[in-house]
């Protein structure tokens, strides 16, 4: 059993990002705690190939908690649904080769990074860049639905940078409308812990 590159790369981003948000914020020190429990559930499945897409989708989210945290060393407290979105990514059913369904998580995840960088009072859409993330991973999506999540947050990002936290509400529709192009009949409930070494994946491949 060895460890594979894109999990080990997924390990690596956190740790690069986590360093990063706390030498750049000069404190938040609790950000680690939250990145050792990331790296937990990125561990105990580092056998597995986790894919571009998930490495992507971890990648953005942590380097958005490295930036909220560059704007206000506050912001820290993001980094408890950056690893709770971990955790959703890496225990989903997101195709290794998603690249798209990776982007659409890291754009949510960066649009939240970049506007809580600007303005503290918008932290808190962390909680809807989660849910995104969550819906997106969890179905065998297209192309389309990561350009939706890319559009639809992109959109967000941008009216909150000019208007201000008090635009930040609009990660709800934004959430929403992500989740209303994925299709009742694509979503699938996480794999969870795959104990079986053998089990073929839905698409027919071998569990490596």
């Amino acid at each position: 059993m060895t460890i594979k590159a894109t999990s080990a790369l997924s390990i690596l981003a956190i740790w690069v990002a986590t360093i990063t948000g706390i030498a750049v914020a000069d404190g938040g020190y609790a950000v680690i705690i939250f990145a050792v429990l990331a790296t937990g559930a990125v561990g105990v499945s580092a056998w597995r190939r986790l894919g571009i897409s998930r490495l992507i989708a971890i990648t953005g989210t942590w380097s958005a908690v490295a930036v909220a945290m560059g704007g206000h060393t506050s912001n820290w407290w993001i980094s408890v649904f950056a690893f709770l979105s971990t955790g959703a990514v890496v225990y989903s059913v997101m195709r290794r080769d998603d690249a798209l369904i990776g982007l659409g998580v890291a754009a949510a995840w960066l649009a939240v990074g970049i506007a809580s960088a600007k303005h503290d009072g918008a932290a808190w859409m962390c909680v809807f860049a989660f849910l995104t993330a969550g819906a997106l991973a969890n179905t065998r999506g297209n192309d389309a639905r990561g350009m939706s999540a890319i559009l639809w947050w992109g959109i967000v990002l941008g009216v909150v940078l000019a208007g201000g936290a008090g635009w930040a509400w609009l990660c709800i529709p934004a959430f929403l409308l992500t989740s209303a192009s994925l299709g009742l009949g694509d979503f699938r409930l996480p794999r969870g812990l795959e104990w079986d070494l053998f089990e073929r994946d839905d698409d027919g491949d071998r569990v490596r």
